[in-house]
């Protein structure tokens, strides 16, 4: 289905400044426009709030409002054990901290998904991998411990443990420019920060910037939107932290 008037309808974004509409704002639109099933579609972006959410409440700290569920429909879900996928209530049966969050991030990505979906967490899943792999070698750290969650037969997961004893870390072919984008950045989380939120949002822009008024357009502006937004708040408080809660898939990313 094509949404030409909603397509037409929403502001350009841009990494230059603050974003041009709020989440909420965004959200009534496509809840007055898109049909059910793409509304799902909305939905399984949102469900990945909603588990970092689940850590903030273990935290006792505040949530992100942008997830599906408000603070006490997170408390029913757990409580009832419904409305969360089960492997969320499989890791908090081995560990009711949920300190080791990484397992439900992989659990997530590894989801069934297809089109933009699809697309969008392959990548995200694969450029916390790279990250991972990056900050390991930068600290002297084991990425074998760093990825010990990660299905070592992955050519991508393979390819970080195989430079274990290398010199340095190389990026793969297709990642290549987010090596070079990464230079000069090891000790500047905040730049590092900055660097991620543009490649993430530029690599979105690719995606779909040639399907203007499709489903797959409408999602990635969302994720775009959100990449703005986060980029934005952080400006207001930047802290070394940013980096490094974003690649362990923390709630503050």
């Amino acid at each position: 289905m094509q949404y030409f008037f909603l397509g037409s309808l929403l502001p350009p974004l841009n990494m230059g400044g603050e974003p041009p509409m709020g989440f909420e704002e965004l959200i009534a639109l496509y809840r007055s426009n898109l049909t059910s099933t793409d509304l799902e579609k909305v939905k399984a972006i949102r469900t990945f709030i909603d588990l970092k959410n689940v850590v903030q409440l273990l935290k006792n700290e505040p949530i992100d409002r942008r997830g599906n569920l408000s603070e006490k429909e997170l408390d029913e879900a757990l409580v009832n054990r419904t409305t969360l996928p089960p492997y969320l209530f499989d890791a908090l049966d081995k560990d009711e901290k949920l300190r080791d969050f990484s397992k439900v991030l992989i659990a997530y990505f590894s989801e069934e998904y297809e089109g933009f979906l699809k697309w969008y967490f392959a990548f995200e899943h694969e450029w916390r991998i790279l990250i991972a792999g990056y900050r390991a070698k930068k600290l002297g750290v084991d990425p074998t411990e760093e990825l010990q969650h990660e299905d070592f037969h992955d050519p991508l997961v393979a390819q970080i443990l195989a430079q274990k004893d290398a010199p340095f870390f190389e990026f793969p072919f297709e990642y290549a420019d987010l090596g070079e984008r990464l230079k000069g950045t090891e000790k500047k989380p905040e730049e590092q920060y900055e660097v991620m939120a543009r490649y993430r949002f530029e690599r979105v822009l690719e995606a779909i910037q040639d399907k203007p008024f499709s489903i797959d357009y409408l999602l990635g502006y969302l994720m775009q939107l959100m990449i703005l937004e986060d980029r934005f708040a952080l400006n207001e408080k930047r802290g070394a932290e940013g980096l490094n809660e974003i690649i362990k898939g923390n709630p503050n990313d």
